[in-house]
C-alpha cells in the first residue's frame, strides 16, 4: 500500500471511531461508546434519565435534569441545573469548578474560568488541575516558563511555583529556576524540589545532611550537583559519572 493510500485509509478510520464515540441516546437509554487501541471499542450505560439527557458543548460532558456526566461517570455532589461544560477537559456550577469528573478544590463556581489546558482561576486564587495553588496575590500570577506544558513554573510576584507545589523559600529575589529539571531551585542557603527542601522527601524524611546551595546547579531531569558531589532527587546522593 501506497503513502498516500494510508493516509486515507487513517483518516477514514479516525472519522468512523469519531463518529462512533461518545454518547448515544435512543430516547430509551443513554451509553457512552469509547475506543482505544489497546481494548477496542466499549460501551458503558449510563444511568440517566434519556428524556432530559443532553450533550454538552464540549461533548464528553452531558446531563439529564438531575445529574451530570464527565464521559461515562458521575460528577459527584455536581448541581444538574447550574452545571456547563466551558472547556474540553473544564466545567463548573454555582458552587464549583470541575476538572474532568473531579471537583476543582476549593474554587468558586460563579467566577470559575480557564487559564490553559492544566490551569484555571477564580475570584481568589489559581489552580493545578484539581489543587489550588494557595497563592499570595493571584492577580499577580504570571508564567514564568513552560506555558501551556506540563512542567511549568509560574509566579504571583511574591512565591514561584512549579505545577502545584509553591516553593517555600522566603527569598523571592534570590531564587534560582531550573528549566527542564522536574522542580528543581535553589535561593542563598536551600536547594528546593517542587515544595519542599531537597534535603527531605516528600514525607518529611531527610534524606541527606547537606547540600550546598553556593555551588548547586541542575545537570539534567531531576539530577544534580554541588561541591560535594552528584545528586539524584529520588536515590540521593550517587556516584558522578564519568568520575573517577
Amino acid at each position: 500500500m501506497n503513502l498516500i493510500k494510508q493516509i486515507y485509509l487513517g483518516l477514514f478510520l479516525s472519522a468512523l471511531v469519531s463518529c462512533s464515540t461518545g454518547y448515544h441516546n435512543d430516547g430509551h437509554m443513554v451509553v457512552y461508546k469509547s475506543w482505544n487501541e489497546g481494548n477496542g471499542g466499549r460501551e458503558d450505560t449510563l444511568n440517566a434519565d434519556a428524556a432530559t439527557f443532553k450533550i454538552l458543548r464540549f461533548e464528553d460532558y452531558g446531563k439529564d435534569d438531575k445529574v451530570a456526566f464527565y464521559k461515562s461517570e458521575i460528577i459527584a455532589g455536581a448541581d444538574a441545573a447550574t452545571f456547563e461544560a466551558i472547556g474540553e477537559y473544564y466545567a463548573r456550577d454555582k458552587n464549583s469548578g470541575y476538572y474532568g469528573k473531579d471537583r476543582v478544590n476549593q474554587s468558586d463556581g460563579r467566577t470559575f474560568t480557564i487559564i490553559n489546558p492544566y490551569y484555571s482561576r477564580d475570584r481568589k486564587d489559581i489552580y493545578f488541575e484539581t489543587d489550588p495553588l494557595n497563592t499570595v496575590n493571584p492577580k499577580g500570577f504570571k508564567f514564568v516558563y513552560g506555558e501551556g506544558e506540563s512542567d511549568c513554573w509560574t509566579t504571583d510576584g511574591k512565591y514561584y511555583y512549579y505545577n502545584r507545589f509553591k516553593v517555600p523559600s522566603e527569598e523571592y529575589a534570590n531564587l534560582t529556576i531550573y528549566q527542564n529539571s522536574g522542580g528543581l531551585s535553589k535561593d542563598r542557603h536551600w536547594v528546593y524540589y517542587q515544595g519542599h527542601k531537597l534535603n527531605y522527601d516528600f514525607s518529611g524524611n531527610k534524606i541527606v545532611d547537606t547540600i550546598d546551595a553556593a555551588s548547586f546547579i541542575a545537570t539534567g531531569f531531576l539530577e544534580c550537583r554541588d561541591k560535594y558531589g552528584c545528586f539524584n532527587v529520588v536515590h540521593g546522593r550517587v556516584k558522578c559519572e564519568n568520575a573517577p
